[in-house]
């Protein structure tokens, strides 16, 4: 309720405080380059989730509003990338992104609590353990 008051408030006197940022954060250990994560050797077959920030990495509600698909590795015909959150084990993917090219927007954000882990997977149709790396696109101080 709290934060829906703070959005209206924000909205009647057009007041906005907006930090557009990504995960990986320059604060966290990989010093903000972008997360590798593989397809299963399989067609069609995501990957292990490998995660893009800790639970203690996400330090205020966020928004996610894309990513970035980078460093495609093997001869991707098609393919997906599934973001989620929630702790090892008990993932709950967010929003699949087709691999139509290196930048996804999409087409609403996703709200992601203080003290969420997120992760991604990979799955593309060549059969072999292709990667690519991630990176989320945000926003907070909405």
């Amino acid at each position: 309720m709290t934060q829906w008051l703070r959005r209206v408030f924000n909205a009647l006197i057009e007041s906005v405080d907006l930090r557009y940022g990504t995960f990986p954060t320059s604060a966290d250990a990989v010093a903000a380059a972008a997360i590798t994560i593989a397809a299963a050797a399989v067609a069609w077959t995501f990957g292990a989730w490998t995660q893009i920030v800790a639970a203690v990495g996400v330090t205020v509600d966020t928004q996610i509003w894309g990513c970035t698909l980078e460093n495609f590795v093997g001869a991707v015909a098609q393919g997906e990338v599934e973001i989620a959150r929630g702790g090892v084990g008990a993932e709950v993917m967010l929003v699949k992104v087709p691999i139509v090219g290196a930048v996804y927007t999409f087409p609403k954000p996703v709200f992601v609590p203080v003290g969420t882990r997120i992760s991604a997977r990979y799955r593309t149709s060549t059969g072999v353990a292709d990667t690519v790396d991630v990176k989320l696109l945000t926003t907070t101080g909405f």
